[in-house]
């Protein structure tokens, strides 16, 4: 085991199961295989005890520790995180053309610089394997690490009453870690074939919105579970938190390119600053 895979004697990945560090391997191989293959008919990786319970553990103490250093955005936006624009072919508004229907998002940040440098998460986020590993099922040689101040690695928190509505996301994909689930809610939803590069399905969108939940999937994403999810053409939303305890997400941020930091609007929106 790489020392970069643990804090202290504290293991951080169940590497018997998910042989991260041996990719080259037979059983690395079809590991990468299975998540390639999932990513590209789900457009989703679910890898659950992706972490030990240690790990979990660990992280949930740190998170818990920063809570009240969080930045909630409290947001309208539509499902393309825009504030609106009109529907083709006219200028009237319609408040229900998923190009204009304004939807809520109600979430916490902890950000990168108020957690702990030497930290299980942090380690997690630096061990060289887990960057090789993503970028592996993503199809890319050549990945990085964010270097963003705020953003490139985040705690997502979510409260009594928290949300993030229907949306897709600005980057390509995305990186989180189950690390804490709420008492009630809280569940990550997707709807998969309703954008894809060049092509919206406008009436599809509209469906969903409006309560269609015949073609709504649920992500089985547990303590502990990584998950990969092409979110810039999923249409996906975590459900409203009710109750006491705090679901708690880690974002991991990569890039194809070194040095990849978000915008100064973007970085104000999740974490109320810029840097």
């Amino acid at each position: 085991m790489s020392a970069c895979s643990r804090l202290g004697r504290m293991q951080l990945v169940d590497t018997t199961r998910y042989p991260v560090e041996s990719l080259g391997s037979a059983v690395g191989q079809r590991l990468i295989a299975d998540c390639v293959r999932s990513y590209a008919n789900d457009g989703a990786v679910v890898l659950p005890g992706f972490l030990t319970a240690d790990a979990v553990e660990s992280i949930a103490r740190e998170g818990h520790a920063q809570i009240s250093r969080a930045f909630f955005c409290r947001s309208e936006h539509t499902v393309f995180l825009d504030e609106g624009r009109p529907g083709d072919g006219s200028n009237e508004s319609d408040p229900l053309d998923p190009r204009q229907r304004m939807l809520r998002t109600h979430v916490g940040s902890i950000a990168n610089d108020f957690l702990d440098p030497q930290g299980a998460l942090q380690q997690l986020y630096e061990w060289v394997p887990l960057t090789a590993f993503v970028g592996a099922v993503l199809g890319h040689a050549n990945f990085h690490r964010g270097a963003d101040p705020l953003g490139a690695l985040s705690i997502n928190v979510y409260g009594q009453g928290d949300l993030h509505e229907w949306h897709f996301d600005e980057s390509q994909f995305s990186v989180t870690i189950m690390i804490q689930e709420a008492e009630v809610g809280g569940h990550f939803e997707y709807v998969s074939g309703l954008r894809s590069d060049g092509h919206v399905d406008i009436a599809g969108i509209q469906q969903v919105l409006d309560g269609d939940e015949s073609q709504v999937q649920r992500l089985p994403f547990g303590a502990g579970s990584l998950s990969i999810f092409a979110g810039r053409n999923t249409l996906h939303r975590v459900t409203e938190v009710a109750g006491t305890r705090h679901r708690l997400v880690p974002v991991l941020t990569y890039d194809t390119t070194p040095g990849s930091v978000n915008s100064h609007a973007v970085q104000e929106l999740f974490w109320g600053r810029t840097a």
